[in-house]
């Protein structure tokens, strides 16, 4: 994994470097890898609580929902506003980023969304859809939390 994410490091700095965090979350085609990426970590973590392998997709509700009740929504750093497709695929552009620029590993963001994941729940898809908000918000808080710690 690591030679992976120096491979695109190494390609988006090429493109622009030292890019913002702004920037590369609303370069298009992030998104595209971002949302690989968070079906990804999704189904890990869902699978690691079920204890069955599955393969999901992670909603635009979900992501767009997640992003308005998190840090980011409610700090100046990076407000982004828009439909919930707009902000679910700058979402998906926001972890790819964290990833990408070894701010956080797979691993983390797997254990982060398995807190809040209930195995009871993941059978109906309305309290599954919940639960996924809930995991998304305090993933998207702790990358919050790291980004300010890294401007310090």
């Amino acid at each position: 994994m690591a030679f992976i994410r120096k491979q695109l490091r190494n390609q988006f700095e090429e493109k622009k470097p030292q890019q913002s965090l702004l920037t590369f979350i609303v370069t298009k085609g992030n998104s595209k890898l971002g949302d690989a990426l968070v079906n990804f970590i999704y189904s890990l973590a869902k699978s690691v609580v079920s204890t069955q392998a599955t393969g999901t997709k992670v909603s635009d509700y979900v992501l767009s929902t997640a992003y308005r009740s998190s840090l980011w929504e409610k700090n100046e750093v990076l407000r982004l506003k828009g439909k919930k497709g707009y902000l679910a695929d700058h979402v998906e552009s926001l972890v790819l980023y964290f990833w990408v620029f070894e701010l956080v590993s797979l691993e983390e963001m797997v254990e982060y969304l398995t807190k809040s994941l209930d195995p009871e729940k993941l059978h109906h898809s309305r309290e599954e859809e919940q639960i996924a908000v809930l995991s998304f918000k305090n993933l998207l808080d702790e990358l919050h939390l790291r980004f300010i710690e890294s401007q310090k």
